[in-house]
């Protein structure tokens, strides 16, 4: 049996720290398992990252049970390995804003062609009082249930829902 959890990607930086923030909570209203993974190169530089991940969301949610662990390899790779039965994967991005702030060639647009599941990508490296957008890519027909999730996400979250033809965007684009 597999055990309800959400997957977040951290890597050190300011903006990791805000996604794994926001993952938390949605751990806390999911009821389910913070599952905390680091993708590095080399396992022996994961430990101070891992282990102050883990401490952060400690000692914010005391109650909330967490993993983490290392991996070695890319972090796309790795999330969609950990976050493939997941709830929710949750990861940051630098991005300038807007969908083609997000879509350019950035690990989250790599692990948004990659998962299975509903996807969380957490944008810039401040915090925000607004709580931005829910993202669905749809590619055909049969994504209605995942047209479903993104329209309760939106209504649950209270933003807006945007629309992004997958399939369209995978065309080139041929100008006559």
């Amino acid at each position: 049996m597999t055990t309800r959890h959400v997957t977040v990607g951290v890597e050190g930086t300011l903006i990791a720290v805000r996604a794994l923030d926001r993952a938390a909570e949605e751990a806390v209203l999911r009821g389910a398992l913070l599952d905390i993974v680091y993708a590095v190169p080399d396992l022996d530089e994961a430990g101070p990252v891992v282990a102050s991940a883990a401490a952060r969301v400690h000692e914010r949610h005391p109650g909330l049970p967490v993993t983490a662990s290392a991996f070695e390899g890319g972090p796309v790779q790795a999330l969609v390995q950990h976050g493939r039965d997941a709830e929710l994967t949750v990861v940051g991005t630098r991005g300038p804003g807007g969908v083609a702030g997000l879509l350019f060639g950035s690990v989250s647009l790599r692990l948004a062609a990659r998962t299975r599941g509903p996807l969380f990508v957490v944008r810039g490296n401040h915090r925000s009082a607004r709580r931005g957008e829910v993202l669905f890519g749809m590619e055909s027909d049969a994504d209605a249930d995942a047209a479903t999730y993104a329209f309760a996400e939106a209504a649950r979250r209270g933003v807006r829902l945007s629309v992004l033809d997958a399939a369209a965007a995978r065309r080139p684009h041929h100008r006559p």
